[in-house]
């Protein structure tokens, strides 16, 4: 029996005009209504997933930041948290402070950055809300994580940079925007941290086993997450790796309502 979802939002239950469809909403609120835990799992900072969480009342905890803090939109109480240590993050922070890309540094759920644009600023509020401008000397120095994004020479130039110094606790991932390409995009976490990592610390704290979880997602950094679940399900606009070990695959994208059809036919048709 499915006492929880967690669902990915982008790619995934929100469309591609980052709305949520119709359907999709009954669905969850019929599902909630079953007695289901229903939240989600997402690179997005927590805050920044008010406006989906509200219209569908969704009151547990988050998975954000892809896993590395796992916390309630209503509390800074953190269930799970995995923030760089100071030592990797302070070199790594030499090297941020001379990129010519756009820089972020997400502390828990406050976000700081330098080299902002207008431009920027609209594309990145999506994921990080509340940006505030700092001089990088001013940076935190046990952040959550640290976000480049830009146009593709400057990303990468800075990304190798620091994957030269070879910091034993700090993965580095590196990829193209899919809403907003050319841009790309590279980000540090704690290593071993993940939307598994942080989907099994929030199974842990509400008490839910692997085999009872439900997880929705579309991209590769939601592979994890499907490794800690106990049926795995995705949507039909999905990367190839994400289709090759799901569970069921709708036939509907992101943009008609495919979690809905997920939950109608994996919970709603089983009640």
């Amino acid at each position: 029996m499915i006492k929880l979802v967690v669902i990915d939002l982008d790619g995934t239950l929100i469309g591609s005009d980052l709305s949520l469809g119709t359907k999709t909403i009954k669905s969850i609120e019929a599902v909630k209504k079953a007695g289901v835990n229903v939240t989600f799992a997402t690179g997005r900072m927590v805050s920044a997933t008010r406006i989906y969480a509200h219209e569908l009342g969704i009151d547990l905890p988050i998975v954000g930041l892809n896993g590395a803090l796992v916390k309630p939109l209503s509390n800074n109480e953190c269930v799970f948290h995995a923030p760089l240590s100071s030592e990797s993050f302070l070199k790594a922070l030499d090297i941020l402070a001379t990129t010519n890309a756009t820089t972020l540094i997400v502390d828990r759920d406050e976000a700081f950055g330098w080299n902002l644009t207008a431009k920027m600023r609209k594309i990145l509020s999506s994921w990080i809300c509340d940006i505030k401008e700092i001089d990088p000397t001013d940076s935190p120095t046990t952040p959550t994580i640290a976000l480049v994004s830009g146009d593709e020479k400057p990303v990468k130039e800075t990304a190798e940079r620091i994957q030269k110094l070879n910091l034993p606790d700090v993965q580095v991932f590196l990829f193209p925007s899919i809403r907003y390409y050319p841009m790309w995009y590279f980000e540090l976490r704690r290593i071993g941290v993940n939307k598994g990592t942080g989907l099994k610390a929030l199974r842990k704290y509400l008490g839910i086993e692997k085999s009872e979880t439900l997880a929705i997602g579309d991209f590769i950094n939601d592979v994890p997450m499907f490794m800690e679940a106990g049926i795995r399900a995705t949507v039909a606009n999905a990367h190839e790796n994400v289709l090759k070990i799901a569970d069921y695959v709708s036939k509907y994208s992101c943009d008609n309502d495919a979690v809905a059809d997920i939950i109608e036919n994996l919970i709603l048709r089983r009640v």
